[in-house]
């Protein structure tokens, strides 16, 4: 299998672990004046499962917020469009009613010669 086709939590710790793993084994030849060796490989697979859950857990927690946030932008964006079509049908209908109260303004013009004609 392939190093770039696992995921990204389990190279990350394998990186870490890797690089802890060799400060250890330097820091035991090097600096520790009594070492269990046989202890070493069972303190590194220790790292590794600690390591390996902690960065497992982060990378799903992260993964849910991004999706959280995806949906709250989702959210938000279909709320500006519901608004927009609302205030759109709204100058529709405001347009319509001054269309509609302007002709029975005009036709109330008209009439009223009319009716000053016939009421003299």
């Amino acid at each position: 299998m392939h190093w770039k086709t696992w995921p990204r939590w389990l190279r990350d710790t394998c990186s870490v672990v890797g690089a802890m793993s060799l400060l250890l084994i330097g820091y035991d030849l090097f600096i520790a004046t009594k070492v269990v060796w046989w202890q070493v490989p069972l303190q590194i697979l220790v790292a590794f499962i600690a390591v390996g859950l902690w960065s497992f857990y982060s990378y799903r927690s992260q993964a849910k917020r991004r999706a959280a946030e995806h949906q709250k932008a989702l959210a938000a964006q279909q709320r500006a469009e519901r608004l927009a079509e609302q205030q759109q049908a709204a100058a529709q209908q405001a347009a319509e009613t001054q269309r509609r109260n302007r002709q029975r303004n005009q036709h109330q013009q008209q009439r009223s010669p009319e009716r000053d004609q016939h009421d003299s």
